[in-house]
């Protein structure tokens, strides 16, 4: 019983990490920065040019890691109140959820089944996109 909520929870974090697009904001991050190095190495600026470049890019980067950071914040929010709702209907999952946090056997088997989802998911996104372009 105890692994039905955690898988939804899974669940969950998965769907809300793909609609809320975090793993694009983490590669746009790490662009924005690789970008700024590059400039920092050019020989073709001037100082005053990387300078102005690199500010820029800093208060860019800093807007992206706030907007990261609130994504996860949500994420954590809607899993806390989902564990709040589970443990109010059901009162005697509370200890148990909590112990299999922390647990690598429950980890592991979480993460094999979230993975199990994922290929699922993407497969059947795939079939109900090309049978939309044929029909």
């Amino acid at each position: 019983m105890m692994y039905v909520p955690l898988l939804l929870f899974c669940v969950v974090f998965f769907e809300l990490f793909l609609r809320l697009r975090i793993g694009a904001d983490a590669i746009a991050i790490i662009a924005r920065s690789q970008e700024a190095m590059r400039v920092l190495r050019s020989a073709e600026l001037g100082d005053d040019e990387k300078e102005v470049f690199v500010r820029k890019a800093s208060g860019q980067i800093f807007i992206a890691t706030l907007r990261f950071a609130a994504k996860f914040a949500f994420i954590a929010l809607a899993l806390y109140a989902l564990f709040w709702c589970t443990v109010t209907l059901v009162p005697d999952l509370d200890r148990p959820l909590l112990e299999s946090f922390v647990s690598p056997l429950v980890i592991v088997s979480l993460t094999i089944a979230t993975m199990a989802y994922a290929w699922a998911r993407k497969t059947v996104v795939a079939q109900v996109r090309d049978a939309r372009e044929v029909g």
